[in-house]
């Protein structure tokens, strides 16, 4: 009898994960050792993953598959968007799902997710939960107190956008460089302010490019630290991108791997609707515990 648990690590646009098939009931993680065992292997043995996703059977009836995913803190209770495309290619290319587009459970809402090619898949969301503009706030930086413009937005997960290009922000991240923003220093102090208290948000700074897109760099709550990709701080970043500048959808947005992702929805009345995003799903490892 084989004991071993394999698992396949993923990049969904330099956002890595650990893929663990969770369907068989012999090598099942029971959902109350998940946690516990995310932050065991992520400190043991995967220094630089981003998180683990299990793939396990849906609680609901109508979806095929459920994402649990942990950040490599172990906490949970996030939507994670490359996450979700990364687990669909996995259950493609495993050919654990046989069609190439199926219904995916995470949290406590339902997504479609549709295979596009062997690279690349679209994941589309339920409309954002909630939506802030321009919020006033301080925080200490650099042993100062400095007054921001933030926006907040819910779309499975929370996130902090920021403008680096608005003038005040640019004085209180003491750089007109985007290269040169102290993300991890920064990106800590916004994530655990009260504005945002109890549960926190992940915070993304965001640069308009002369294309017409946006780049983004992302500090994640439960990773702590600046990740190369974060699915859903693309999406809250191109939404609030397109609504504070009048920019259309769809909405390029390159991340700090260098890789595009696109963002496509529409607006009107003043609400967001048939929300998507497409971008990159690759295996890049495997193994066994």
């Amino acid at each position: 009898m084989n004991n071993k648990l394999k698992y396949e690590i993923y990049s969904g646009a330099g956002n890595t994960f650990v893929m663990i098939n969770n369907l068989n009931w012999s090598t099942e993680i029971p959902l109350y050792k998940q946690d516990e065992f995310t932050k065991v292997i992520c400190r043991d043995h995967f220094r630089d993953i981003d998180g683990v996703i299990f793939a396990d059977k849906p609680v609901t009836h109508g979806p095929q598959i459920r994402m649990n995913y942990y950040n490599r803190d172990g906490s949970f209770g996030a939507m994670c968007g490359n996450g979700s495309r990364c687990l669909a290619m996995y259950l493609h290319k495993n050919g654990i799902l046989a069609s190439k587009e199926f219904l995916l459970e995470a949290v406590d809402d339902v997504y479609t997710a549709k295979i596009i090619d062997d690279d690349n898949v679209k994941i589309i969301f339920p409309d954002p939960k909630f939506i802030r503009f321009n919020i006033t706030i301080k925080a200490e930086i650099d042993g100062e107190l400095k007054e921001l413009t933030v926006n907040y937005a819910d779309v499975g997960s929370d996130h902090v956008v920021l403008f680096a290009d608005d003038k005040s922000n640019k004085t209180a991240l003491g750089t007109s460089s985007f290269d040169k923003i102290d993300v991890n220093g920064i990106g800590a102090v916004l994530r655990n302010h009260y504005e945002f208290f109890p549960r926190g948000a992940n915070v993304n700074f965001v640069q308009p490019t002369d294309s017409g897109g946006i780049r983004i760099r992302t500090y994640e709550r439960g990773v702590e630290r600046e990740t190369l990709a974060c699915g859903t701080g693309v999406i809250s970043s191109a939404i609030v991108y397109a609504v504070d500048r009048s920019a259309e959808p769809p909405v390029t947005v390159q991340v700090q791997s260098g890789e595009n992702l696109i963002v496509d929805f529409k607006m009107g009345n003043g609400k967001i609707t048939d929300l998507s995003l497409t971008g990159s799903a690759r295996k890049i490892g495997e193994g066994e515990f």
